[in-house]
C-alpha cells in the first residue's frame, strides 16, 4: 500500500503544478520506486484517456478518489496483474487511506463498471485524436496548422516511450570497438545516423565503460550540434555554452574540437551537474553562476561560436516529460519567447564579428522557433541564417529545433 500512497502524494503534487522529475527525487531511494514511477509516468502519458473514462462512469469526484481510479484504470489497462488483484488491491488501499466502508464500495463499483464498458469506451477513445495520443486539444491544432503534412508524425512520436540514445566520445574509443562492447554484455542496440540507441533502458551501472567517460547518456537529437557545426565546417576557439546544464553539449564540444568552453547557467545545483559530467568524462570547461540576459558574468572577451539551448516550453521532450502536456499552458509560450530573445539579444554583443551562434529549443512551436528566428532577423544587425532544422520525435528521439546563425555581413 505505500507504493499507491506514494503515487497518491506525487500526482497531487505534479496536478499543483509541480515538475515530474523533482517530485519523484525525493522517492528515489524507496525500495518499490521503480513500480512508483512507471505507474506514474503511465498514468501521466495515458492521462486524457484515462480521466475520459473516469468522467464517462462517474460524475463529480474529487482529486483524492480521481488518482485512485487512475492508478485502477491504468493497472487494468496496461498491468499483469489479475483485475480481480488490483480492484481487491485498491478497494483496500482506499479503505485504509479513507476508513469509510461507502469509498470502498465506490472504488470498487466504479473499477468493476469500468470492466463492463472497457470495449465501449475504447471505441470512443479511438475516435478523438486528443484521447487516441493523449494529447491536449490546444497543442494538436496548434501542429496541425504549422505543419499539417507532418503533425500526425508528431502525434504518433510522442507516443512512444522515451529512447535511450548513448554519445561516444570517439578520442576514446571508436564505433566499431564500442559496439563490440554493446555485443558482449548483449546490449541490442540500432544506429541511426551513426549514433546509437539502445532498444531499452538500462542502469548506468550496466553501461561499458560508462564510469571510465568513454560514453554518455544523451538523446540522438540533442546530438545534432556538432553535426550541424562538422557540416558547415565551422572553426572556433573561444565557446559560450549559454544556458548549459546538465552539460551535455559543453562536454560533446570538448569531446571533438580543442577549444575554451565558458559553461554558464543561472541555476547553481543544475550547474553542479554540468561539473558532475565534466569530472566523470575527464574534460575541462569554465563553469560559471550567471544568467544569459545580462552580462554580469562577462569578462568582455569575444566568443567564437555560441550555444544557446535557451528555455523553453519543452513541448519536444512530452513523452520524457508527460506532465508538460498537463501543466504547459498556450499562454505560456509567449513568456519563454520573450525569454528568448532577450537571451539572444543580450549574447549577440558577446560574440565575435564573423562568429556563429547555435540557437536550440527543445520546442514543436513555431513561435518559439521559426517564427523567433524571423523576429531575430529583423531586430539584429549582422544577422545572416545559415541553416534551421526542426526535428520530428520518432520513437529513437525527441523533436527539437536548431539554428545556425553568423554574425557578419
Amino acid at each position: 500500500m505505500e507504493v499507491y500512497l506514494t503515487i497518491l502524494n506525487v500526482l497531487i503534487e505534479v496536478y499543483s503544478g509541480r515538475n515530474l522529475n523533482d517530485v519523484l527525487i525525493q522517492y528515489m531511494n524507496q525500495e518499490n520506486f521503480p513500480k512508483i514511477k512507471n505507474i506514474t509516468y503511465g498514468i501521466l502519458r495515458n492521462y486524457f484517456s484515462i480521466n475520459y473514462s473516469i468522467d464517462k462512469l462517474v460524475k463529480h469526484i474529487n482529486l483524492q478518489l480521481r488518482i485512485i481510479l487512475q492508478i485502477g484504470i491504468f493497472e487494468l489497462k496496461f498491468s499483469n496483474k489479475p483485475n480481480y488483484a488490483v480492484i481487491n488491491d485498491l478497494v483496500n488501499f482506499s479503505f485504509d487511506l479513507i476508513e469509510n466502508e461507502k469509498i470502498k464500495n465506490f472504488i470498487n463499483g466504479v473499477l468493476r463498471e469500468y470492466l463492463r464498458q472497457v470495449e465501449q469506451l475504447e471505441s470512443e477513445i479511438e475516435k478523438d485524436y486528443s484521447l487516441k495520443y493523449n494529447i491536449p486539444n490546444w497543442i494538436i491544432t496548434k501542429l496541425k496548422k504549422q505543419d499539417k503534412a507532418n503533425y500526425l508524425n508528431y502525434l504518433n512520436g510522442f507516443n512512444y516511450h522515451p529512447a535511450f540514445g548513448l554519445r561516444i566520445n570517439l578520442r576514446k574509443i571508436n564505433q566499431k570497438d564500442y559496439l563490440l562492447k554493446l555485443d558482449e554484455v548483449n546490449l541490442k542496440y540500432k544506429l541511426l545516423k551513426n549514433k546509437i540507441c539502445l532498444f531499452k533502458p538500462t542502469k548506468v551501472t550496466e553501461l561499458p565503460l560508462f564510469n571510465e567517460g568513454f560514453i554518455s547518456i544523451q538523446d540522438i537529437a540533442a546530438q545534432s550540434s556538432i553535426d550541424i557545426l562538422t557540416k558547415h565546417k565551422i572553426k572556433f576557439k573561444y565557446v559560450l555554452d549559454a544556458c548549459s546544464a546538465p552539460g551535455g553539449k559543453t562536454c560533446q564540444i570538448l569531446e571533438n574540437i580543442n577549444c575554451e568552453v565558458i559553461a554558464l547557467d543561472i541555476d547553481e545545483t543544475r550547474l553542479n551537474k554540468v561539473n558532475d559530467n565534466l569530472n566523470r568524462l575527464n574534460l575541462k570547461a569554465e563553469t560559471k553562476l550567471g544568467d544569459a540576459s545580462n552580462k554580469l558574468w562577462w569578462n568582455k572577451k569575444l566568443f567564437d561560436l555560441i550555444i544557446a539551448d535557451v528555455p523553453c516550453s519543452a513541448s519536444g521532450t512530452i513523452k520524457r516529460n508527460p506532465d508538460i502536456k498537463i501543466n504547459r499552458l498556450e499562454k505560456d509560450i509567449i513568456n519563454f519567447v520573450e525569454t528568448q530573445r532577450k537571451i539572444i539579444l543580450n549574447l549577440w554583443d558577446t560574440l565575435s564579428s564573423n562568429g556563429f551562434l547555435l540557437y536550440i529549443t527543445c520546442s514543436i512551436f513555431k513561435e518559439e522557433n521559426q517564427d523567433n528566428i524571423e523576429w531575430l532577423k529583423d531586430n539584429l544587425e549582422q544577422f545572416k541564417l545559415i541553416e534551421q532544422l526542426q526535428i520530428i520525435p520518432t520513437e529513437y528521439n525527441d523533436s527539437l529545433f536548431y539554428a545556425l546563425i553568423q554574425k557578419g555581413d
